[in-house]
């Protein structure tokens, strides 16, 4: 498939209603059927307004169903035709960073233009161990890889980075969008939320969480996003106040994560009712 620019692209609404997968593993002998009803669950959420399905991944956690969400990203993407699809969020510390620019890119070709990648620090201090992370430094592996991985979107690249050096690297293939999937980090320390903003970068929080950081360090001319995780069963929705406006506001409503097979599309039409009333709210 050809590459296209972003202005092939329609923009994206200043306000979009999310829905995010995050499942439990309440009995192992459902997990086909779980994972099989989440893929099903993909196209209703489409029909039914959603804008974009966050997927979550929680690697080496014996409660979670999705231990790999790009996978479960790519499933999504064979079953829905506009609802856009995100990594939310991919814990990067565990992952070399070429490994995500070519998964996410694919991914992206898959989609025809889609994708959206959702990365985060890893909070899971068993994972980090297992996966052989120095906890301290994690946030330096984060920040590199997140370096390496918008330089492989670019094309043939030298990295000359301390935990990931490169030589002589053509990642293929290109992404569909312009520039490579839009990035969003996951982080709510004001320090961190700096960095996303000096990366010109989405930001994803919980609800309730200030973004005043992320918003005051933002440069003139940069086009702010903020992504909202809404806390489960609650509509309240986080005042945000602030310096500037927020060009593309994300209010993303979790799907709850221990629902056996037959409840989740009911539960899902549930959401659709709560997110045609938000998206009533957000505008007015």
């Amino acid at each position: 498939m050809a590459e296209s620019s972003r202005e092939d692209v329609p923009p994206e609404p200043r306000t979009r209603v999310g829905l995010r997968f995050d499942p439990r593993l309440a009995d192992g002998a459902l997990a086909g059927e779980r994972l099989a009803a989440l893929q099903e669950a993909a196209p209703q959420a489409e029909a039914q307004g959603f804008d974009v399905l966050w997927i979550a991944e929680r690697p080496t956690s014996e409660a979670s169903l999705v231990p790999s969400a790009l996978i479960l990203c790519a499933a999504v993407a064979m079953r829905t035709q506009r609802l856009r699809i995100a990594s939310g969020l991919l814990p990067l510390p565990f992952y070399h960073p070429l490994r995500v620019a070519e998964d996410a890119a694919s991914l992206d070709g898959l989609s025809a233009g889609r994708f959206e990648l959702g990365v985060g620090l890893g909070a899971d201090p068993a994972a980090l161990a297992h996966f052989g992370v120095d906890a301290e430094e994690r946030t330096a592996r984060f920040e590199e890889a997140l370096d390496l991985i918008a330089a492989a979107w670019r094309g043939p690249l030298e990295f000359d980075g301390h935990f990931f050096p490169t030589e002589s690297v053509d990642v293929h293939p290109r992404p569909i969008q312009s520039g490579g999937p839009p990035l969003w980090i996951g982080v709510e320390a004001p320090a961190a939320q700096r960095r996303v903003a000096q990366r010109d970068q989405g930001l994803l929080v919980r609800a309730g969480v200030s973004v005043e950081p992320y918003l005051e360090t933002l440069a003139a001319g940069q086009a702010s996003r903020v992504a909202f995780l809404l806390e489960t069963g609650t509509d309240v929705l986080p005042g945000i106040g602030g310096q500037r406006e927020i060009v593309c506001c994300d209010w993303i409503l979790p799907l709850a994560p221990e629902l056996a097979p037959e409840a989740i599309a009911p539960e899902v039409e549930r959401l659709a009712t709560r997110a045609a009333s938000l998206r009533q709210r957000s505008v007015g």
